[in-house]
């Protein structure tokens, strides 16, 4: 995986990670409130089936207690079984008089047990205890007697096949009472669920322990977290897809700058007349720790757009001016020149930015020079000139690089304080040929004479073009043909041999 690559997926790819832990870390959570969903959604079913069903039950008692005589007889007896057939929730029915007991089965038949240790919930004349089988005993006073109540068993929340033992627990609320249905273990830990409102002050209330919200929808929470992921991963997928290249270039850019990976290379300007190096441009080269070499047209560009070309000429700045302390310099007005675009000249602390970064080596101003791009336009020429005012008075010489390929270059040497032209390598490279930009040379050429501007001839990589160009009087040139761009020990070598050698050349000349 290289580079470019890794730096684009790896936010998704953290992203992706973190969510999964997330989702796994939340499964309790998730469960609960799973849990707590179904457990609602069956009580509104409970509280729809039952609530019109249990409510009848005092109309019903009310109704029963003015028919009958309270005196136990066949008239009595018979409308108790009548209502136990017509109620939908009353199961059995016992009337306890001054004189006596009856029930559904007859007179002295007592059939409801007293059960022990019964909690009892009091709203109003009603006492309301639990039952055997779930069911609810209910007792309704009246002045005549009283009424003993065992409803139809109340239906469990959750189904046989869904229960684990002492897993779940639900209790009738009244106010601070409470009834259990089906009671809490007491080694057991319950964690409330959900209510659900029956009367203005009767509610039920639905406990579980862990295992019972776990048992329940564990397949639930397993499908949603499998969801969740997926969902995840197609989010993750499209940030990668999404971020863009200039997007990815950026972060690699600001860890290269850090990691010291942008590298100033040196190629030699030489002087055709004396094959002196006068100077030389630097062309910046990006090699990655691992050895990969990626294109400035790939980086250039980007770091352009996103203001990042500041920093990066800080950067080089810094390295060259290093290297320039370490060079003895056998010609006076040597030169290293480095490229700038149209938006630095423009930006008011550009010039002192670059003098406090040669104070800082002791490095004077005139070995210095920038080379402006035309990829991109001025936009502000009077501030503009004003900069470069700044820096030309300090001896920083201002070349226009690439004449005559990109916005309105000519017209900059006629508004801004440039005396330097460098003749891009796309015209040089016409030179001998019928290309009709050989045409557009020779008026570059004849421009740059009659405005007094000093020309550099980029690309030169003949010797035919070597005699085209000192024919036509320009004898600053740069290109393969003389050397190619260096690292600043090869230069060094170069530099020192190939100024030597002119020297004993031009020595011997003199002699003879």
């Amino acid at each position: 995986m290289n580079n470019i690559t890794w730096v684009r997926w790896k936010q998704p790819l953290f992203i992706f990670i973190a969510g999964i832990v997330l989702i796994i870390a939340s499964s309790e959570m998730l469960s609960f409130y799973l849990f707590k969903h179904e457990v609602k959604r069956r009580l509104d079913n409970l509280h729809y089936f039952y609530q019109d069903r249990y409510l009848s039950i005092g109309g019903e008692i009310e109704q029963l207690a003015d028919a009958v005589s309270f005196t136990c007889n066949k008239n009595d007896i018979a409308l108790m079984r009548k209502h136990i057939e017509e109620s939908p929730a009353i199961q059995l029915i016992e009337l306890h008089t001054k004189d006596g007991m009856c029930s559904i089965y007859g007179n002295n038949s007592e059939l409801v047990k007293k059960l022990p240790n019964q909690t009892t919930i009091n709203d109003n004349k009603f006492a309301i205890e639990s039952y055997l089988h779930n069911r609810l005993k209910i007792t309704i006073n009246d002045e005549r007697g009283m009424f003993i109540v065992i409803t139809e068993p109340f239906e469990q929340v959750f189904l046989r096949s869904e229960l684990c033992k002492d897993c779940y627990a639900v209790e009738l609320h009244v106010e601070d009472q409470f009834l259990p249905l089906f009671e809490k273990e007491k080694n057991e830990t319950y964690f409330f669920i959900a209510s659900q409102q029956f009367t203005k002050r009767i509610f039920l209330n639905v406990y579980s322990t862990k295992l019972g919200i776990t048992s329940l929808i564990k397949a639930d929470v397993i499908f949603v977290q499998a969801i969740l992921c997926i969902i995840l991963l197609l989010i993750c997928l499209l940030l990668g897809l999404l971020k863009g290249q200039n997007s990815t270039l950026k972060e690699l850019i600001y860890l290269g700058l850090k990691n010291k990976e942008f590298i100033p290379f040196y190629q030699p300007i030489i002087d055709s007349s004396s094959k002196q190096v006068v100077g030389c441009e630097i062309l910046v080269r990006w090699i990655k720790k691992n050895g990969e070499i990626i294109s400035p047209n790939l980086f250039i560009p980007i770091a352009e757009y996103n203001g990042q070309i500041f920093e990066l000429t800080y950067d080089l700045l810094n390295q060259v001016s290093a290297d320039i302390g370490k060079l003895a310099l056998k010609h006076p007005d040597f030169y290293v020149s480095l490229n700038v675009v149209p938006e630095q000249l423009e930006d008011d602390n550009f010039a002192e930015n670059v003098f406090k970064i040669l104070k800082n080596h002791n490095i004077e101003a005139n070995h210095i020079a920038f080379e402006v791009t035309e990829r991109t336009p001025f936009t502000n020429l009077k501030k503009a000139e004003r900069v470069i005012n700044q820096l030309k008075n300090q001896k920083i010489d201002i070349k226009l690089d690439d004449a005559g390929t990109g916005y309105g270059g000519f017209s900059y040497l006629q508004e801004l304080p440039i005396d330097t032209l460098k003749i891009d390598k796309m015209f040089v490279e016409t030179i001998g040929t019928n290309d009709v930009k050989s045409k557009i040379l020779s008026s570059i050429i004849l421009f740059g004479k009659n405005a007094g501007l000093k020309m550099i001839a980029e690309g030169v990589e003949s010797q035919e073009q070597v005699d085209y160009l000192n024919l036509k009087g320009i004898t600053l040139m740069q290109g393969y043909y003389y050397a190619k761009p260096m690292p600043f020990e090869e230069f060094t070598r170069y530099y020192y041999g190939q100024n030597v050698t002119m020297y004993n050349v031009t020595m011997y000349k003199e002699r003879n």
